[in-house]
């Protein structure tokens, strides 16, 4: 998903003053599979101004002390490394349109401890530093509007990040881009920030743009700087007369659908349908106007096609008029509660009286029996949970809309994980009541010791009993680990997590996450831990592969032999599946062709307790899993 970040500077600034312009931020918070340009086709500028980097830094530019650097393809590291820190997630390089042929990085991160956890300052730049990059002279004249536009993958913990202009080598103004972020937030790697050229600079013919990352002046549990900043594509461009930005889209009802409901409006890609029925999916988008010219008639429209490609809803919003520089959020007028399982494809885009249409942005969420998750179900990097230094524990938060019996937890263990190493789920109950979240324990799982089938794969460990969960309350669940010198695990995140709605807790032994002295202690993360829960009478296991571009479960496994397979938004193709005993025998096989969502309940359960083999295949991939019928 591409994120749009603009920072705007609404006013001019002396030549003499040093002071931050007032300036706005937007930034796009959810979003599964979705897609979006900034720029209309119609209203894109040619940029009279760009700089790639496919020949590194500029010589003419200037670079401070703690510098920036260039990644390319033949720089050690390359260009497929981002950040080298120890506290820098996974080290992804921005997905700029070129970054194959290089981009530039501060790395706060490493500069301090080196890419070594808990040593703070033994780096070969320590924090409090500041990381400047400062352009040769850029011609503005002739021109009365202008926005600059990059890609830009901003990772921050106290640091800040601004681009400064110059005229004549005096300092003129400031804007911050990304001031949405709160510590340990973080934009996408493909995200692209458009910030707003301060009208005291435009016209001039002797213009530099500075590229600073501030971790010096802001302090945050007494920590400065942290962790990166990385940019490439550049343009400077004239501004379009009318410029409608999508900055923001969700259906959980995030930013103003609960202002006033029960729970928090997240998004939740796999939704069991008894809690969609008590909590149908709620519209929201965010667009901004960054064009040169007041939007009259502005307004969000959503369409909701099922698993077929066919519509099954659709709505908008009330319409307003959006000054220049100015940004609203809109909720559409109806909610949507889907009649049965299966996935739907969700489209936003803006219109108004002078923009026939928006660029169109997707999500994708599935209606499932047992399963709730909020994950987008596409593994990217992962945390450690089992570690030498101790055992943490990761979790996602969950809303309850309907009373129901938990059963079981999932959680995609990381391909990094050793084989024996014992691992638990965990379930507590949110305590907002004191104005800050506290984490009351319910119940745990027994240990489980991971499997070689269990790597790079979904595992579902049962409770002992079903639990409650009640209408009304927030749950957290959680996969932990035990300190151990060798035997370690992670699980995948996959997406961004809403602020404070997925944590990870350090135990004091020495993983040393953050600051904090006193311990257990929960730090809420920026992207959503692989982590689900299960519902109903059976444990949910599911064996996923992106060869089918979807989610393929088989469940329950173990079984009594009586087990369902399910498919959502697999490609449309002819597969097979076939179920073998392990002398080869071929106990059920069917061949059939799906389009987008298929369920079938199947039988084995005539043949015999032991172990079997399913094999599921189309035209271009065969997955090859275990059954254990007991």
């Amino acid at each position: 998903m591409k994120k749009i970040y603009i920072s705007i500077c609404a006013l001019a600034i002396s030549a003499s003053s040093i002071a931050q312009v007032a300036t706005q931020s937007f930034t796009n918070a959810k979003g599964v599979n979705s897609h979006k340009v900034s720029l209309l086709n119609a209203e894109k500028s040619a940029p009279f101004w760009s700089e790639d980097f496919s020949n590194g830094i500029p010589t003419t530019w200037t670079n401070s002390t703690v510098p920036w650097v260039y990644r390319g393809a033949s720089t050690i590291p390359n260009n497929t490394v981002g950040s080298q820190g120890a506290y820098a997630s996974s080290g992804d390089p921005v997905a700029s349109a070129t970054a194959n042929n290089g981009f530039i990085i501060f790395d706060s991160d490493f500069y301090d401890n080196a890419g070594n956890a808990g040593a703070f300052g033994t780096g070969i730049y320590p924090s409090p530093h500041d990381g400047v990059l400062m352009t040769d002279e850029i011609d503005m004249s002739g021109y009365t509007d202008i926005t600059l536009r990059f890609h830009s993958y901003f990772r921050t913990f106290a640091g800040q990040a601004f681009v400064d202009f110059y005229i004549n080598g005096v300092f003129d103004s400031r804007v911050q881009v990304h001031s949405n972020l709160g510590a340990n937030d973080a934009t996408t790697t493909d995200a692209i920030a458009l910030t707003r050229v301060p009208f005291s600079v435009v016209g001039n013919t002797n213009v530099k743009m500075s590229f600073v990352f501030e971790g010096s002046t802001n302090l945050v549990s007494g920590f400065s700087g942290y962790y990166f900043w990385q940019i490439d594509d550049l343009e400077l461009m004239e501004t379009p007369a009318y410029l409608m930005s999508v900055t923001d889209q969700n259906h959980g009802g995030w930013d103003i659908g609960y202002a006033s409901t029960i729970g928090t409006g997240m998004d939740y890609t796999f939704k069991p349908l008894l809690q969609s029925d008590a909590n149908p999916y709620m519209f929201e988008m965010t667009l901004v106007n960054a064009g040169a010219s007041p939007i009259h008639g502005i307004q969000m429209n959503v369409d909701v096609a099922d698993g077929n490609g066919i519509s099954v809803f659709n709505s908008n919003s009330d319409s307003t008029t959006l000054a220049i520089l100015d940004t609203a959020s809109y909720l559409a007028s109806q909610t949507f509660a889907p009649s049965s399982v299966g996935v739907y494809q969700m489209s936003f885009w803006g219109t108004a009286d002078s923009i026939p249409s928006s660029d169109t942005t997707f999500m994708s969420a599935f209606i499932t029996d047992t399963v709730y998750g909020r994950d987008n179900n596409n593994p990217g990097s992962a945390w450690r949970v089992g570690r030498s230094c101790g055992g943490l524990q990761l979790g996602n938060k969950f809303d309850i809309y309907a009373d129901d019996e938990l059963t079981s937890v999932s959680a995609y263990i990381a391909d990094y994980s050793v084989v024996g190493t014992d691992v638990f789920g965990i379930l507590y109950e949110v305590d907002t009541s004191g104005g800050s979240s506290s984490y009351v324990f319910l119940d745990q799982t027994d240990d489980y010791s991971l499997q070689s089938s269990d790597i790079d794969n979904w595992l579902t460990i049962g409770f002992n009993q079903p639990l409650n969960v009640y209408s009304g309350q927030q749950y957290m669940l959680c996969i932990g680990g035990y300190a151990h010198p060798v035997d370690t695990f992670g699980v995948n995140v996959s997406g961004d997590a809403e602020v404070t709605m997925s944590m990870i807790m350090d135990d004091g032994n020495g993983c040393a996450l953050g600051s904090a002295t006193t311990f257990p202690a929960w730090y809420w993360i920026s992207e959503t831990p692989m982590i689900r829960m299960n519902f109903g009478e059976t444990l949910v296991n599911s064996i996923y592969d992106n060869a089918f571009s979807g989610a393929l479960s088989v469940y329950p496994n173990p079984s009594n032999g009586k087990i369902t397979l399910e498919m959502n938004e697999v490609n449309n193709d002819r597969y097979n599946v076939t179920i073998n005993n392990l002398i080869g025998q071929t106990v059920y096989s069917f061949e059939k062709e799906i389009n987008g969502f298929y369920k079938e309940d199947i039988d084995i359960s005539t043949f015999g307790k032991g172990t079997y083999l399913i094999t599921i295949s189309n035209s271009s991939t065969a997955i090859t899993e275990k059954l254990i019928v007991e």
